[in-house]
Order: structure tokens, then sequence, then C-alpha cells
């Protein structure tokens, strides 16, 4: 296995550590972001809920309240400087009873102080006059109008590229088996991994629901994380306009409870539940979680026909014992960061932090990193052709500059062979790594129809066989060989 020497190392490339990684990617420094997964993003950032919170929710003098309102703002300009969605729609607090209007004005007056502008009270009939799906039960909402409807995956996705853009190294299928310290345990050395070793003298970690594991490492037991399941139903895009914001009901202790929302591209998502367990690893739904859902999301948009349903799927919230984010630099071992805990609402919350802990790193850890900046640094990114929104004429264009963008892959999202070879230039290794940056394989069929023709392309442009194309690295492969020989090889 091989030896790579580093300024600093990420662990982990979810929401944390891709803006983390881009932020670093400003200073002319050498920076390595560690993910286990086969693609990005994977665990909380890539099974959520895809909104950008306003900020009212959070207790304020709270790590979140302060971080939550700046990175809401920072979202609207990131969005068109890296190209990915956002949809300023807003967003819905639902009372289902009177009791529930005095915790209304109570998440009014925290989102003034947390400064979160714009926000009121309206009434159940002001609501449905917007929104003429929402249940007659409604008697009153907040509207908080800086509510973002985001794509998460493209969101991750851009921090990440335009990280690599500038000068960033990205190694995926890496775990970390435990971080280096000098022999007196006074300072970070560098990580192990399944990889290799990586020496640096400085460690960040931003390991979600595996990070309080990554902090005892070195010695850090500040901080336990529970993790929280999340079931979600999607729906096909048939039924997407039933709302046009996000619904929220009255949260409680267990969380901001089932929501309903247009996604970014325009189906209809409901979720999540919200439900310890032991397993930091397995987001397998389950009957009674779906169940669950389907009852919420009706309580908010009766009409909801779960006959338009097209996948399930669930998340695993990192959720701290200490009750806010956990952000801080260790005075022993020197060099070890964490960034950690940091649950809803750390994906609207992640902008700011990152941000945040690299000025502190710049203050604090200059002793061992010389942040010099960068004076070739490239802000701006631009995504994959979204083929299906382009109009006849730019899709012209752009079949005769590349004519594999006339040939459709996916129907259901309209994306072209294009498309599918510019992800895997840009580092898809897997199916699932062409869904998340394509969508081909997110629309009605599941990838009933583009699944054989996606692995045809990964095995044709990575110069690998059909058999070794994998779902998500590891020993997902989708084929296990030709039929016929299969079958004589088996005996059947």
């Amino acid at each position: 296995m091989s030896t790579r020497y580093y300024d600093i190392i990420v662990i982990g490339g979810g929401i944390v550590g891709s803006t983390i990684a881009r932020e670093l990617s400003r200073y002319d420094v050498r920076v390595a972001v560690l993910d286990k997964a086969a693609e990005l993003p994977s665990g909380a950032s890539r099974a959520n809920s895809g909104m950008v919170h306003a900020g009212y929710d959070d207790k304020p003098g709270t790590v979140k309240a302060h971080f939550c309102p700046k990175g809401n703002e920072m979202y609207r300009n990131l969005c068109e400087e890296l190209d990915f969605t956002l949809n300023k729609v807003g967003s819905y607090v639902c009372a289902l009873a009177e009791n529930e209007i005095s915790h209304l004005n109570l998440l009014l007056e925290q989102g003034k102080k947390n400064g979160v502008p714009s926000l009121e009270i309206i009434s159940g009939d002001e609501l449905r006059s917007r929104e003429p799906n929402a249940s007659k039960d409604i008697i009153a909402a907040l509207w908080a109008p800086t509510g973002c409807i985001i794509n998460n995956f493209e969101a991750v996705l851009a921090f990440m590229d335009n990280a690599q853009q500038n000068g960033v190294e990205l190694f995926l299928e890496t775990e970390v088996s435990d971080v280096l310290l000098s022999q007196d345990k006074r300072q970070v050395v560098g990580v192990n991994t399944n990889k290799g070793l990586f020496f640096s003298p400085i460690v960040i970690n931003a390991a979600g629901v595996h990070s309080d594991e990554i902090a005892k490492k070195v010695g850090d037991e500040s901080f336990v994380i529970h993790p929280r399941r999340g079931d979600y139903f999607i729906t096909d895009k048939y039924v997407g306009n039933l709302v046009k914001s996000f619904f929220f009901p009255c949260p409680s202790e267990a969380g901001k409870g089932i929501t309903v929302a247009p996604t970014a591209d325009h189906n209809l998502l409901m979720g999540p539940t919200s439900i310890f367990q032991l397993d930091r690893d397995k987001t397998a739904t389950t009957r009674e979680g779906l169940e669950q859902v389907i009852e919420g999301a009706r309580r908010l948009i009766p009409s909801i026909p779960m006959n338009m349903a097209i996948t399930t799927f669930a998340g695993l919230r990192a959720d701290p014992d200490t009750g806010d984010f956990v952000i801080d630099i260790l005075k022993r071992p020197h060099g070890f960061v964490n960034v950690a805990g940091i649950k809803s609402p750390g994906f609207t919350s992640a902008p700011a932090i990152a941000q945040h802990i690299v000025e502190r790193m710049i203050d604090e850890l200059k002793d061992l990193v010389d942040f010099k900046p960068d004076k070739n640094f490239v802000p701006e990114r631009k995504h994959i052709p979204r083929f299906a929104y382009l109009s006849m004429e730019e899709r012209s264009a752009l079949a005769k500059k590349d004519p594999r963008y006339a040939q459709i892959v996916c129907r259901c999202e309209s994306v072209t062979e294009g498309q599918v070879v510019e992800a895997i230039r840009r580092g898809a290794r897997t199916v699932a790594a062409v869904k998340i940056w394509t969508r081909a394989g997110a629309g009605r069929c599941q990838g009933g129809f583009c699944g054989p023709r996606v692995i045809e392309i990964l095995s044709r442009e990575l110069n690998i066989p059909m058999e070794e194309v994998t779902r998500h690295g590891g020993h997902s492969r989708m084929l296990v060989g030709k039929t016929k020989e299969y079958w004589f090889r088996e005996g059947m």
C-alpha cells in the first residue's frame, strides 16, 4: 500500500467535508478528502429532505441558530457560482390545533432573534388561497419566505467538484481505521486507511454518524452520536405540483416532523420519520416507518395519491448527545478538528460552518500549515448540462457539438449518453454515481429501461468487463455473467 503526504486531511465527503474542502482550496495547501463510500454524496447528505432552512427552528444562542441563517444566505449566492439547483419557494409550519398556535408564535420570535427576515403567521384560509391542496384542518401557519428547496446531490457534487478543480484530491472507498499521533500523543501526524497511510499535521473529522468513533481514536470522548433514521417516500413528477412550498407540521422533541414538499426536480417528497437505532450504517426502510410517513403527510396534504409513489428510502442523521453541533479545534492532540453532530439544519449551515472553521484554523493552526491564498483559485464551476431543461435550440447545439447528446439513455428523465459520459469523466465509477450526477434511473421506472445501457457505457468508458460494473462499489456487482454461460456454469 502507498504512503501519501498532505497538509490537511478531511475525513468525510458529505456536505460538511465538501464545503470545507472547497473553502480550503482557496489556499495554497495540499488537501485530501477521504470517504469510505464509492460515490458522493453518501450518508445523511444523500438521504435528506433537500431543505435549506430559514433559521427559526433553533433556540437563540445555540451554534445551530448562529450558522443556519448565515448558511441560508450563502446558498442563495453560491447556487449561481457553483451551478446547483436552488428553488426559493418558502416554507410553512402548520398548526392543526389551537394549542399549536402558541408554538408558531414561539418560532416567530425565535426566528426574529436569529435574524430571519420577513417571517409572518397567516391564517389557514390564507394558506389555502396560496396552496389549494392544504388540509382544511390547518388553522394557521408560519410563513418563512427565505426557505428554499435544494438539489442536495448537485450541491455536494458542486462543492467537491470545484474543490477538485482547485487542487483538492478525493479518495473514495477509503476507510479510516486509525488516526496517527506523535509518540507523546500531543500532535496529529496522519491517518491509517484500507488504502494505506496518509500523513498530515491536520486532520478534520467530518465523518457524520461515525464522527464520535473517529474522535475516540485521539482520546476525545466529549460527545456521542446516536443515529436517527428517517424514512421517505418520493412520488412521480405527475403529482409534484400538489404543493408549491415546503410544508412542516409543528415540531416536537423528536424533530421537525413529517414534511411534504416538491423536490428540486419536481417530484413530491414525504418524510422523514425520526427513529433511533443502534446500527450506524443500516438504511433499510420499515413498514411501520413508511405507514407513519403516509399518515403524517396526509395530515397536511390529504389528497396525496400513494399509488403515484415511485420509490422509498431512508437516511441516518448524526444526532449528538450535546444537543448542538460539535465544532472545535482540540488543544490536544494539536491539529485535530471536530466538525461533528451536524444534523438538521446541518445541510443549511454547512457553507457557514466551513467558512468559520477554516478561519479558525488559519488563526489557531498557523504553526502547522502556511495558509497562503492561492492566486489561481477559481470560484466558479458548471454542472453537467441538464438536457431535460434545455430548449430545443440548446439541445440541437449540444448534439451538433457532440452527437452523444442526441442519444437518449434514460427516457423518464431525458438523460443522454453525452451526460453519462461527462459524469464518468468527472469521476462517476458506479451506476449509483451516474444516477447522482445525471438522474439516469431516478424516474418512474427507477432504472428499468436505462440501467442496462448505463452499465454498458460504464463498461466501455472505464474499459472494464460489464460484470465488474457495480451499483455502489464493493461487491455490489450488477451482473454475474452472460446468461447462457452462467446457467451452464451453475448446472441449471
